[in-house]
């Protein structure tokens, strides 16, 4: 888990800019990013152009390979890898959001259940500009953030801990998952982040990031997964 707090507190530093806005043909999202309208070369640069930013692996392609197939973000891990792709922005809206997504390949031996923290994807959220306490003099503080990932098994909407960031931090299968499977899940993190750590009101976001994580996986450690829309709703 060091890796996500790390890039937890490279998040609460960054500084990127820009939202993309959502179509307005859906009143009722406030802020949506899609992957359309790629038309080859690097994947990164393209990315790079939509105010993401690759952390750790995620631009390291003998490890992790990004691509763009059928307006889907590819995320696939061919090796132990963890990648983060990092955009920060002002976000409107009360907190709910809405992800099409799936998965092709989970990585072998994972569960958080069993307190071993891997995944294909998650879609973190991070909550205002006031830094939480890491709970270690050695990891910086990060604003309050929930991840939410697909799994293979075990409960879903269960506000997982990790190792740092038991003030601030929660990961959470929103759904359980089946291969090949296209997935729509929505979930209102607003909600969540008030009773998750007992806040009076709903902090604005303030960011969100994609990964992928098989540092912790058995065998050969690889994954595959892809992100098709990310939406928050009003």
């Amino acid at each position: 888990m060091m890796w996500k707090l790390t890039l937890v507190a490279v998040m609460a530093l960054a500084c990127l800019a820009g939202p993309v806005p959502a179509g307005a043909a859906d009143g009722g999202v406030a802020y949506a990013v899609d992957f359309k309208g790629y038309t080859g070369g690097s994947v990164l640069e393209w990315l790079g152009r939509k105010k993401f930013v690759a952390k750790q692996d995620a631009g390291n392609k003998s490890k992790i390979v990004l691509s763009i197939h059928d307006e889907a973000l590819v995320l696939e891990a061919k090796q132990r890898a963890l990648g983060l792709l990092l955009n920060e922005t002002d976000v409107p809206g009360p907190g709910r959001i809405r992800i099409e997504w799936g998965v092709d390949a989970f990585p072998q031996g994972v569960s958080y259940e069993k307190g071993i923290r891997s995944e294909p994807i998650m879609v973190y959220t991070f909550f205002g500009k006031k830094k939480v306490s890491s709970g270690s003099l050695l990891v910086p503080d990060s604003p309050y953030f929930i991840g939410l990932f697909l799994c293979d098994a075990g409960r879903s909407d269960h506000p997982y801990t990790g190792r740092f960031f038991k003030a601030g931090g929660r990961y959470v299968c929103v759904n359980v998952a089946k291969v090949g499977e296209r997935v729509v899940s929505e979930f209102d993190l607003g909600t969540a982040v008030k009773d998750y750590f007992k806040l009076s009101e709903i902090p604005p976001i303030s960011g969100f990031a994609i990964g992928i994580d098989t540092d912790k996986a058995k065998g050969s450690a690889t994954a595959k997964s892809y992100v098709r829309k990310i939406e928050y709703l009003n």
